[in-house]
């Protein structure tokens, strides 16, 4: 091999030198295609609510977070007002990028951590401590503009991923829902029983009747 190197001419080697470096350059840089454009742009329009921001050096945690806390505690339209706004931000985010981008955009890891989130806890959060009735009684608290967020996020999730990964996240959300109410313990020292899963004791198509999954978003 060394022979054969040495036996070429050199403008030959140069050229293959030159060849070399292009391709590990590139290997190590790789082009910048449209869709690292749109992302970067994502980012930069999220950086506050789901990306950290820095001042003089100091990373301020996004305030995504603190609003799914407050959401999660008070369970109500207005304490859950700032996260689902929040959430609908980011989708309208990823919405604006180009369909071919889509999934590299909700691939983010932020992105579909907080998003696939959203939809978990907006389901749980209608659906309540017991299996709720079919009709109005599914979306619990929940009005108009809050389910029109949880389709917003259903749009974009299956933008991005396709309606068979939609069934599956529904599937496993299903597979959390409760399926009975326990009354509350009245001896402490008794150690606290968890309540059987809906998939336990109710149908799949009986979950989606009684779930925020069934809502027709063609009307929202």
């Amino acid at each position: 091999m060394e022979k054969l190197i040495e036996s070429l001419p050199k403008p030959i080697l140069a050229l293959l030198a030159i060849l070399i470096g292009i391709g590990v350059f590139m290997m190590i840089n790789p082009p910048h295609t449209v869709c690292d454009t749109q992302e970067e742009a994502m980012r930069e329009a999220q950086k506050g609510n789901l990306f950290p921001t820095e001042v003089k050096k100091n990373k301020i945690p996004p305030t995504i977070g603190r609003a799914k806390e407050a959401c999660q505690i008070g369970n109500s339209a207005g304490s859950c007002y700032e996260y689902f706004s929040s959430l609908k931000e980011i989708a309208n985010e990823v919405g604006k990028g180009s369909s071919e981008c889509t999934a590299q955009l909700y691939g983010v890891k932020e992105v579909s951590s907080a998003l696939n989130d959203g939809i978990e806890l907006m389901a749980r959060l209608a659906w309540g401590v017991k299996p709720p009735e079919p009709g109005f009684e599914r979306f619990g608290w929940m009005q108009e503009a809050e389910i029109a967020v949880f389709c917003r996020l259903k749009s974009t999730y299956i933008r991005a991923n396709g309606e068979e990964a939609w069934n599956a996240l529904r599937l496993k959300i299903f597979s959390k829902l409760p399926g009975e109410e326990l009354p509350p313990p009245t001896d402490p020292a008794v150690a606290v029983v968890e309540p059987k899963k809906a998939t336990a004791v109710m149908s799949e198509l009986d979950i989606f009747n009684r779930s925020i999954f069934s809502v027709r978003c063609e009307t929202y």
